[in-house]
C-alpha cells in the first residue's frame, strides 16, 4: 500500500510495505460513526481552519480513504471547503456552532438521539429548536439532509431558532430559511431570551418543536437551568402541532431550576438507553409517543 508522506512539491512519495508498519498510537479519540466523525473534524477546524487527510486520519484512527469520503460528503453538506490533501473551514463564523466540548460517556446517546429527531423532519416543514448540544446536533442533521432542498423559491425547511448556534447551523444551506428570534443571547446556551424574543415568537407558528432539556421528572416535567430560556421555550411549544422532547439517560429524574412543561404536553419523547418502567408508564397514560434508540 503506498502512503503520501509528505504532499509538499519536491518530495518524493514513499512506498512501505504493509508488514514492516509500526503499530500506530492509539489516537486521543476515536468516534465509530460518521457523525461523530464530523463534529470532532469540525471542532478542530474552529482552532485550525485547515486540516490534511493525513493528519485527521491519525487523530481518529481511521483509514485516509474513510476520511477523503468524510470530506467529500462535509463539502456536499457545505460544511466545509476540500482542498488539495484536506480541507478548509467554510467561514470563521461557523466556529460559533462547534465550540468544542469534552467528549463524554453521553456522547454516542445524545448521537442516536439527534439521528431519530432528524428522521422525523419533513421536506417544507417549519421546525423549532431551543438551545443544548442534543437539539444542535440534531439541527446540524435536519438541515444536511439531502432531501433537503428549495424549489420554485419554496424553501425545503424553515428553522426557527432560539439559540445563535442552532442559525448557525442552518443559515449556511441554501435552501433552509432561517428564522432567529431577537433578545438576549445567554453566554453558555446561545439561547436568545427576554421580551423581544417572546415577542417574536408570539407571530410565529411551528410544525415540530423539538425540546432539549436539562433534567425529566415524572413530576416536574421538563426543566432547564433558566427560567428566561424556559419561558422562549414554552411560547415555542404553544404554538407547535407537534412537541418532541429529546433525552439521554442521565437527564431522567433529574430537576433542575425551571420548568419548561409537563410531560403530558408531549406527543413525542426521544430516549437513549434504559427507560424506567415509572416513566414508561406515564407516557402511555398521556399518549405520549415513545421513541427508544
Amino acid at each position: 500500500m503506498n502512503l503520501r508522506r509528505n504532499e509538499s512539491p519536491g518530495t518524493a512519495d514513499t512506498t512501505v510495505d504493509p508488514a514492516a508498519e509500526p503499530t500506530s498510537p492509539a489516537p486521543r479519540t476515536a468516534p465509530k460513526d460518521r457523525s461523530a466523525r464530523w463534529d470532532h473534524v469540525l471542532s478542530l477546524l474552529t482552532t485550525t481552519k485547515r486540516l490534511s487527510v493525513s493528519e485527521v486520519a491519525a487523530e481518529l484512527g481511521v483509514s485516509e480513504s474513510t476520511v477523503r469520503r468524510d470530506f467529500m460528503e462535509m463539502e456536499r453538506a457545505q460544511l466545509a471547503r476540500r482542498t488539495h490533501g484536506g480541507i478548509v473551514a467554510v467561514d470563521v463564523a461557523y466556529s460559533l456552532a462547534t465550540v468544542p466540548r469534552a467528549a463524554d460517556e453521553g456522547s454516542a446517546q445524545r448521537e442516536r438521539v439527534a439521528d431519530r429527531a432528524a428522521a422525523l423532519v419533513e421536506p417544507g416543514q417549519i421546525i423549532g429548536f431551543n438551545g443544548g448540544r442534543t437539539t444542535t446536533s440534531a439541527a446540524r442533521r435536519a438541515v444536511s439532509r439531502a432531501d433537503i432542498d428549495s424549489r420554485d423559491g419554496v424553501p425545503g425547511l424553515t428553522v426557527v431558532c432560539a439559540a445563535l448556534n442552532i442559525a448557525t447551523e442552518a443559515v449556511l444551506r441554501p435552501a433552509v430559511r432561517t428564522v432567529v428570534l431577537g433578545g438576549v443571547a445567554e453566554p453558555y446556551s446561545f439561547e436568545l431570551t427576554g421580551p423581544l424574543a417572546t415577542a417574536t415568537m408570539r407571530d410565529l407558528w411551528l410544525d415540530t418543536m423539538f425540546v432539549g432539556t436539562v433534567g425529566l421528572d415524572i413530576n416536574a416535567g421538563l426543566t432547564c437551568n433558566s427560567d428566561a430560556e424556559a419561558g422562549v421555550t414554552r411560547i415555542m411549544i404553544g404554538h407547535s402541532r407537534r412537541v418532541v422532547g429529546l433525552a439521554t439517560p442521565d437527564k431522567i429524574g433529574h430537576r433542575a431550576l425551571a420548568g419548561i412543561c409537563p410531560v403530558s404536553v408531549l406527543t413525542d419523547l426521544i430516549i437513549a438507553g434504559p427507560v424506567p418502567d415509572d416513566l414508561r408508564a406515564h407516557l402511555q397514560e398521556n399518549s405520549v409517543r415513545l421513541h427508544e434508540v
